[in-house]
């Protein structure tokens, strides 16, 4: 992605490096392109980071990453079909979905999102690196934003607002609420976390939608991101997710647990608006939401 600034008379008089960690360039990225012949220019002219700005310059940044067209990357391309929902020069929204992992693993190298990620852009003559800005279980359905280029990937770490639908068990008993219950993992498993006093903080938001005596349909906004949050968070309280036995569901109505992340909003750096997302919950939880 190439990115142009105009330089202001009230920019006037900073350095390079100064102006551009103000428009939002990483450090790293900067380093990175300050020793390339097109990676940083002034009026068409490569310049030191520590040279000086004048009002009415243009400033252009090469923000494409190199290792993008090398073979360096560990992902196997894999000519998987993927629901892209939203696409623009810096970034892509893709519905993923459930019984998909988002990353490959040593157990499991193939048949994620990444290799099908990989794969798309190989079809089209590309290669590009696997940057999923939010990341969902395997077993969780619904939207990732995934960052085209280094400069993305930084200005959106953080800045993906997400709203998740939950289907749990019971009756959840106040309409509207917020959980902020610190996380760890327990100590004899690499996999499950608990609520417990030496964890991390984190902080869970969440609306009733509908519900009765047996399940309650809830939209979930997290306000940080620790793993298994929304299932631990929900089992603590006596609500564990419908068809996640691994925090107490049980998987008479769902075999999987019923979450999905159904929307997500950010600002794009391509155009600087605001995008919305939105995403259909799936056929094995809407069954639920019938019998509400």
């Amino acid at each position: 992605m190439i990115l142009n600034f105009k330089v202001n008379k009230s920019d006037e008089g900073q350095t390079l490096n100064t102006f551009l960690r103000k428009e939002g360039i990483s450090l790293a990225l900067i380093k990175k392109l300050k020793f390339l012949p097109d990676g940083i220019l002034v009026d068409g002219v490569k310049q030191n980071t520590n040279y000086v700005i004048k009002s009415g310059e243009k400033i252009t940044v090469n923000a494409w990453d190199r290792q993008e067209n090398t073979d360096k990357s560990t992902v196997i391309p894999q000519d998987i079909p993927i629901n892209i929902v939203y696409q623009d020069p810096c970034c892509m929204v893709v519905d993923k979905p459930y019984y998909m992992p988002v990353h490959p693993s040593f157990n499991h190298p193939k048949d994620t999102l990444a290799n099908a990620f990989c794969g798309y852009w190989k079809n089209k003559g590309e290669n590009h690196i696997f940057r999923a800005i939010n990341r969902l279980d395997k077993n969780t359905s619904g939207l990732v934003v995934i960052a085209l280029d280094a400069h993305t990937a930084e200005k959106l770490k953080g800045g993906v607002d997400k709203i998740y639908t939950a289907i749990v068990h019971g009756k959840v008993q106040n309409k509207h609420g917020i959980i902020e219950l610190p996380i760890a993992r327990k100590t004899d498993s690499i996999i499950t976390r608990c609520v417990r006093s030496d964890g991390q903080y984190a902080k869970t938001e969440y609306d009733v939608v509908k519900q009765n005596d047996k399940y309650s349909l809830l939209d979930i906004k997290l306000h940080t991101g620790r793993t298994h949050q929304i299932r631990v968070h929900f089992s603590y309280l006596g609500y564990s997710l419908a068809g996640d036995d691994l925090y107490g569901g049980n998987m008479y109505d769902i075999k999987r647990h019923a979450l999905h992340c159904r929307q997500v909003s950010f600002v794009s750096p391509y155009n600087n608006k605001n995008i919305v997302v939105n995403s259909q919950i799936p056929e094995d939880m809407e069954y639920i939401v019938g019998k509400i």
